[in-house]
């Protein structure tokens, strides 16, 4: 009999506002896994960690991975076991250099300490689903998405907190900050597509679309938000000078308004 999964938390909150924004690429919920995840398939053809959630997008439907179905970096950020793995020499920052990315291998040195990793052993597998096909509550929700419609999922972020944005990455290893950061930090992070050396070089995707991943630490928050507030304003559909006009006039209210107290 198959253990159960601790880190598998069977779903309880409804996702299906997500499905109003209707994006070009659908949202995919990102588990972490000790045990293989039951009823799901293995990944057919290997990827990088910074495609799997293109991968899941073009199959929808779920699969899950293990490190020999990633074929950059990541499976190592992520701490999958690689018994098979040959032994890595340390080169002394030399590959940064060698790569083109950095001046002086010290400057690669100093890069890799904002390249976190989760504890090996800790995750075993890595389950990629379509979150409106998810049957377990996300570690992480990856979103591609506008710029207009990612203002609202960082707006939903701050909407009942106050909570400035705030955003990490690296040029290389950049999948550490999108897979590992926000897990471990339990803060949103983003990025507009462009700025990853290996996701150009994999051609991920093309220039411009926005990048954001929520934690589970914060989901709740971003999806009630997002039931509640305002989502697009009307005066948006105004011109620039309309929309001067329109902001004027309310801040005149407002002040007005004030004067009563």
């Amino acid at each position: 009999m198959a253990e159960r999964d601790w880190n598998l938390l069977p779903i309880k909150r409804d996702y299906s506002i997500y499905k109003k924004f209707n994006f070009e690429h659908s949202p995919i919920a990102v588990n972490y896994c000790y045990f293989k995840p039951e009823g799901v398939k293995k990944l057919d053809k290997p990827a990088g960690l910074c495609e799997m959630p293109k991968v899941c997008n073009q199959k929808q439907e779920a699969f899950y991975i293990t490190a020999e179905d990633e074929d950059c970096i990541g499976k190592r950020f992520l701490g999958l076991p690689m018994p098979n793995a040959p032994k890595r020499y340390p080169e002394g920052g030399r590959l940064g250099v060698n790569l083109g990315v950095v001046q002086r291998p010290g400057v690669n040195l100093i890069h890799r300490q904002w390249c976190v990793t989760m504890a090996p052993g800790s995750v075993n597998y890595a389950l990629f689903t379509p979150l409106d096909r998810a049957v377990y509550e996300p570690d992480l929700v990856y979103f591609v998405c506008t710029g207009t419609q990612g203002e609202v999922i960082m707006r939903a972020s701050m909407y009942a907190t106050g909570e400035p944005y705030e955003s990490i990455g690296t040029s290389v290893g950049n999948c550490c900050s999108l897979f590992v950061y926000p897990y471990q930090s339990g803060k949103i992070n983003f990025m507009v597509s462009g700025f990853s050396w290996g996701m150009n070089g994999r051609r991920v995707y093309p220039d411009g679309p926005v990048i954001i991943v929520v934690p589970f630490q914060k989901l709740g928050t971003v999806t009630e938000s997002l039931n509640e507030m305002t989502w697009y304003r009307e005066a948006l559909k105004l011109d620039r000078d309309g929309y001067v006009k329109y902001d004027a006039d309310v801040t005149q209210m407002t002040q007005d308004n004030s004067k009563e107290f």
